[in-house]
C-alpha cells in the first residue's frame, strides 16, 4: 500500500513538473540533433536513465556477491569434508594405538612380567 501511495505521489509530481516545463529544447548528441523535445521529457528521461544505470550496477554487485558466497560455501564444504576424513583417521589411529599398547603390556599372558624378581630355591 505504501509503494502504491509513493508511486501516485511521484506520478503527480512528474505531471505537475511536465505542465510547468513544456518549453521545447534541442538536444545534440555528436552529429545527431533532436529538435523541439519538451524540457520535462529531458528531466524525466535523465531520471529514468540514471535509475536504469543504478539498477545495472546493483545487479552486477549482486552477481559478484553471489559468486563470492558460492566460492566461500564451496571452501567451507571442502574444509568440513577434510575435517571428517581427519577425524576418522584420528579414530583409526587411536584404536590402533590402544591395540598396540594392550599387546606390548602383556605380550605373553602365561609368563610373568620380566621386571618381577625371580624366585630361587635354596635346595641346590
Amino acid at each position: 500500500m505504501l509503494v502504491l501511495f509513493v508511486a501516485v505521489l511521484f506520478g503527480l509530481a512528474i505531471g505537475y513538473f511536465a505542465t510547468q516545463n513544456t518549453t521545447p529544447v534541442t538536444i545534440r548528441v555528436a552529429q545527431y540533433a533532436f529538435e523541439d523535445v519538451p524540457l520535462y521529457l529531458i528531466a524525466v528521461g535523465s531520471l529514468l536513465i540514471g535509475l536504469f544505470i543504478a539498477w545495472i550496477l546493483y545487479f552486477a554487485r549482486t552477481v559478484s556477491s553471489t559468486v563470492t558466497i558460492y566460492g566461500k560455501d564451496h571452501q567451507v564444504k571442502r574444509a568440513k569434508q577434510t575435517a571428517a576424513v581427519l577425524e576418522h583417521r584420528v579414530h583409526e589411529l587411536e584404536t590402533e594405538n590402544t591395540r598396540l599398547n594392550t599387546n606390548t603390556k602383556h605380550p605373553f599372558p602365561s609368563e610373568p612380567p620380566s621386571h618381577a624378581p625371580s624366585v630361587r630355591s635354596s635346595d641346590s
